[in-house]
């Protein structure tokens, strides 16, 4: 797309993402702005939330994201983590491209910069 034709879809009002399937990955956000993410399969993990909480007490900036469509009911720890860590958080509800994805990502914490954090998953 040139120029002129992202003027005027602008203009239009359909504003033009960058890397849209990538921000749908990673809930709105991009790849190089993760720190940490829980997949689906780790939500109820006692030890995957306290890596999580330890993570956030360590970086004191950024917001939670949570893909209520993915977590279900299990999103209410990483709640009380994000708010006893002060960190602020989003509930996602119109994510519905995750729930394709082979265990998604249901919850991460996104920087407000670029951090390029190598292995962003917990084990």
């Amino acid at each position: 797309m040139d120029i002129n034709e992202r003027l005027q879809k602008e203009q239009l009002g359909g504003q033009s993402q960058i890397n849209p399937d990538e921000q749908k990955h990673y809930l709105g956000t991009f790849r190089e702005r993760v720190v940490v993410a829980v997949k689906y399969s780790q939500l109820r993990s006692l030890d995957v939330q306290s890596q999580f909480e330890t993570t956030l007490k360590s970086h004191s900036m950024g917001k939670v994201l949570i893909d209520q469509n993915i977590a279900g009911d299990s999103f209410a720890p990483y709640v009380a983590i994000a708010t006893r860590t002060k960190h602020p958080f989003t509930l996602l509800s119109h994510t519905t491209e995750s729930i394709h994805q082979n265990d998604p990502i249901a919850v991460l914490l996104a920087a407000d910069t670029a951090v390029n954090i190598d292995n962003i998953y917990l084990s």
